[in-house]
């Protein structure tokens, strides 16, 4: 009675949940959803939606544990917004799903970053059975897991640097590393990042979108990460540090090809690569897979 579907687009996700009123007695439904990502669904019965941030509040948690019952489902509709399997959210979530057997779980990725955060989706589903537990191929084939692939790639476009501003970037490096002190480690990383994205201005053309950590540039087409509202066809000029915040971004643009402002220096060079390996650990959980 429990699923869990990934990839799936809005229509899909309604079928879903068509077909699962129709063969369950169902007199109420809660879906558990993220802010950004709000869905509507169409039922015979009362829905009512509780949004990420609210489920931990003592004003929704006590109701909820009072009302939900075994004809009660629960929909949870992109809700992995941490890796942190402890975390409250989750927790909170856990005690809600523990109240029903009709859960239904969507996301679009099946992971943030890691395969170990697929555990998420799992504990969702049954949290005694998968505490503690360690991501492993065979748990996608022990549940009802159904996958729409959602493949990505990565071209870059080529940006030129003059020796110059490779000099200037070595300086930067050594400079923040000198500087560090007690701050955080993946400050480097950061700030050369936007140094490098700096030096990609001169790449810009007036009539393409672009999106960069901020608006740094003062151009109306280059837009920051948290000011993407729909689809569209980006150029990445810097992408963002937080891998949620990247798999955010391609979801609400649409777009299956990253287009990657590059240049030679190290930080680029380590933004692709890291790009591949998530790539890499992403497909490898579609090939393993029941498909939807």
């Amino acid at each position: 009675m429990n699923m869990i579907r990934i990839g799936l687009g809005p229509k899909e996700k309604q079928k879903v949940v068509d077909e699962y009123l129709s063969n369950n007695n169902i007199n109420k439904v809660y879906c558990l959803y993220y802010r950004d990502f709000k869905p509507s669904y169409k039922t015979d019965c009362e829905i009512e939606y509780v949004e990420y941030a609210d489920i931990i509040m003592y004003k929704y948690f006590y109701r909820l544990l009072e009302e939900i019952d075994d004809k009660k489902l629960i929909i949870v509709d992109g809700c992995m917004r941490t890796q942190n399997r402890s975390e409250l959210t989750y927790n909170c979530a856990h005690h809600y799903l523990n109240q029903t057997p009709h859960k239904i779980i969507f996301e679009h990725f099946p992971i943030i970053d890691s395969k170990d955060d697929f555990m998420i989706l799992l504990d969702f589903e049954n949290k005694g059975k998968y505490k503690g537990k360690s991501f492993d191929y065979i748990f996608l084939h022990d549940e009802d897991i159904k996958i729409k692939p959602r493949k990505i790639k990565l071209n870059t476009i080529p940006v030129e640097i003059s020796e110059k501003d490779f000099e200037n970037y070595e300086k930067k490096k050594e400079y923040l590393f000198d500087n560090l002190g007690n701050k955080d480690p993946n400050t480097i990383p950061r700030e050369l990042q936007l140094f490098a994205g700096n030096l990609k201005k001169k790449a810009i053309q007036p009539d393409k979108l672009y999106v960069a950590r901020n608006k740094r540039f003062k151009l109306d087409n280059v837009l920051a990460y948290n000011e993407i509202a729909g689809k569209g066809d980006y150029i990445v000029i810097d992408a963002h540090y937080r891998r949620l915040n990247m798999n955010d971004f391609l979801r609400i643009s649409g777009m299956s090809t990253i287009k990657y402002l590059c240049t030679t220096l190290s930080i680029d060079n380590v933004i692709v690569n890291e790009f591949s390996k998530w790539k890499e650990r992403l497909d490898a959980i579609y090939a393993q897979a029941s498909l939807y």
